[in-house]
């Protein structure tokens, strides 16, 4: 599983549009040790931080190449592009934490970063700037099933799990439409 979720970390810090806090917070509410789901939560931080190093080095060398990929994934924008620049331009590193924390894809501040930053930098701020958004998910995810709903049966927790993912992604869609 964790092969999985390293995978799903660096696929959506490159191109994939799903976010890893869901796989994150189905195998939160799957372990009962709680550790394990810390040990997830770095493995997809590190799987992210080694997609923002290839999307940071490629926007470098082709910054125009790098951006036309970005504007092909379904729900990237070019005014999430101009909003990366802006609040990077802002205030860099404030921009690198919490960005992603309100439906902008950290892949294009990995994208932008190089304009505003080196990749060391960027680096050392992309761990807690996925890190924070990854484990609020989990615990919350975790809480909920070992918890509030400890009685409720595993298979009723991942209908529900399910259900919220579905709303949020609706949700998501309807302002960031991918069509």
């Amino acid at each position: 599983m964790m092969i999985v979720i390293f995978i799903w970390g660096l696929s959506e810090a490159t191109w994939f549009f799903i976010i890893p806090d869901v796989i994150l917070s189905l195998y939160a509410i799957r372990k009962k040790k709680f550790k394990y789901v810390i040990y997830a939560n770095l493995t997809a931080a590190a799987g992210a931080l080694a997609g923002g190093i290839i999307i940071f080095i490629w926007s470098s060398s082709n910054a125009g190449q790098t951006e036309a990929f970005m504007l092909s994934i379904p729900t990237v924008h070019e005014y999430m592009i101009e909003h990366v620049h802006r609040t990077m331009r802002d205030s860099t590193f404030t921009a690198l934490i919490t960005g992603p924390l309100f439906g902008v894809p950290y892949k294009l501040f990995a994208a932008a970063a190089h304009e505003y930053t080196g990749l060391v930098l960027f680096l050392i701020f992309t761990i807690p700037a996925r890190l924070l958004r990854f484990l609020t998910v989990s615990i919350i995810a975790y809480a909920l099933s070992h918890y509030v709903f400890k009685t409720l049966s595993m298979q009723m927790k991942v209908i529900i799990w399910s259900i919220v993912w579905i709303i949020v992604y609706v949700i998501y869609f309807s302002i960031h439409s991918p069509f």
